[in-house]
């Protein structure tokens, strides 16, 4: 008895909304202690009349460090976490879908909404920093899908730091990086 090959199905990973509201809530308490550090908290201080001349010693600083380092820090800290906090819910609101990949190529929302075919990519590969791997896929003719200024600006860099335009890391998702190059190499065409 002959079986009829059954085509694969398509390597889909799904964005994991509790992995996301996870991250989403601890970058907002690091937002929260850079707003602390910065000290608009702080109650005004206010000097008592000087009436006898007598001059009072400044009151103990409980930091060794200066105080204009720690509000920078702060406020870098808040810029920081507030832009991942703001990343994280525009991920929750996009697709669920955050990686295609079949035997008509690969779709990555975020970059494009149609396929990129795989004679279009030029390599796959992956990039390491700090431990946090990502999946990189360099275009032959980026020119090809249309993005907004900003994010071509942003492809460019990318492109110069990890070596192509589209860089993918597999945080929040219901896939691991592994699978994602298993599911490259089963579809990819041989050439």
């Amino acid at each position: 008895m002959m079986t009829e090959a059954r085509p694969m199905e398509a390597f889909v990973a799904r964005t994991q909304p509790l992995r996301i509201i996870a991250g989403i809530i601890i970058a907002l308490v690091f937002a929260g202690i850079g707003l602390w550090m910065t000290g608009i908290f702080d109650k005004p201080v206010s000097l008592p009349p000087v009436i006898d001349m007598v001059f009072h010693p400044t009151p103990h600083r409980p930091s060794r460090f200066p105080d204009w380092l720690i509000k920078s820090t702060g406020w870098i800290s808040l810029v920081l976490s507030g832009g991942i906090a703001l990343v994280g819910a525009t991920r929750i609101t996009n697709p669920t879908e955050h990686l295609r990949i079949d035997r008509m190529g690969i779709l990555v929302p975020s970059f494009t909404e149609r396929p990129i075919p795989w004679d279009q990519i030029e390599h796959i590969g992956t990039w390491s920093h700090h431990g946090q791997k990502s999946l990189v896929i360099k275009l032959r003719d980026p020119s090809r899908y249309p993005r907004a200024p900003w994010k071509r600006m942003l492809d460019s860099l990318n492109s110069e730091l990890s070596g192509g335009e589209i860089g993918l890391s597999m945080l929040g998702t219901d896939r691991t990086l592994g699978q994602a190059l298993d599911a490259i190499e089963t579809f990819r065409p041989n050439s």
